[in-house]
């Protein structure tokens, strides 16, 4: 007869949860066949994923002493690793900012006091049934980048250059302002985001990550014009990654924020032929920098 083959049972991340939410989470784990693992707070997330490499994670936004800023990297960081396979546990007072984010990630929301009932289900169908959404990734491109604007002959820049960016994807385009400090090598970005065809507001409660070679830098949402902020040490290998809407991502790459340092400090512009880049006249009416 054949040997039979012992599967590992399933590892779910349990993070920031009230004790009463923990213990029930647990039983209904252990009903599942599954083993729980516990993270008290985001601190320990990249450090659990890494040591255990769960199968999927459940994660209770009201984290204790955690700011919104360190829930939202906490997100990130789960859903990327765990492709999609994440729960999160709402409650009838969170905010409609937390709610947007959780949509732009495609992860299914589960309300606490309908835990027993929705969690079961919810948790079989991304462990057993292979039906968890991928985030699906579009490549922005460059239309306009203000160092491939050639000045008139003659003329020189008498102050330090901001950088100026505008990316395209569709129907939605993205601003960008690079500032250098005057007193330090720290880059300010300024960003918005917008839909030319859409009248009103814009994108609202956007997730946007400021992401490394192999991490998370800082993450942001956009405020009711689609607008968002960055202050960071230049490094290599920078890009925006912005939700957009249910899981649609744009993904930005960067210019060399050293580099756009130094040439913002000698206070010349680069004087290179636009080539294929399309170059636009004028800002957006509703830019509000």
């Amino acid at each position: 007869m054949p040997a039979k083959v012992s599967r590992t049972p399933p590892k779910v991340l349990m993070i920031g949860a009230h004790q009463l939410v923990l213990d029930n989470v647990r039983v209904l784990l252990g009903t599942m066949g599954c083993l729980c693992v516990v993270g008290s707070n985001v601190k320990e997330v990249r450090a659990l994923l890494e040591k255990e490499k769960p199968d999927a994670a459940v994660l209770d936004p009201q984290l204790l002493d955690s700011p919104p800023v360190e829930v939202l990297a906490a997100l990130h960081t789960v859903a990327l690793s765990l492709q999609g396979r994440v729960v999160v546990l709402t409650r009838d007072q969170d905010d409609s900012e937390l709610l947007n984010v959780v949509d732009a990630y495609s992860l299914p929301k589960v309300p606490v006091d309908a835990l027993l009932q929705v969690l079961w289900p919810c948790l079989d169908s991304l462990l057993h049934r292979n039906i968890a959404r991928r985030q699906i990734k579009h490549s922005a491109r460059i239309v306009f980048d203000s160092f491939l604007r050639p000045l008139a002959d003659g003329v020189r820049s008498g102050q330090p250059l901001d950088h100026r960016l505008l990316y395209e994807s569709g129907d939605v385009m993205v601003d960008l302002l690079l500032e250098a400090s005057k007193d330090s090598r720290r880059i300010k970005l300024v960003g918005q985001i917008l839909d030319p065809t859409k009248p009103g507001p814009q994108l609202h409660s956007a997730p946007v990550v400021l992401q490394g070679k192999t991490e998370p830098i800082e993450i942001a949402t956009t405020n009711e014009l689609g607008e968002f902020q960055f202050d960071f040490d230049p490094r290599p290998d920078l890009r925006l990654e912005i939700g957009v809407r249910e899981n649609h991502w744009l993904s930005l790459e960067l210019p060399d924020p050293k580099g756009a340092v130094h040439k913002m400090k000698d206070g010349l512009p680069v004087r290179e032929a636009a080539g294929d880049i399309e170059i636009l006249k004028g800002p957006f009416s509703k830019k509000r920098w």
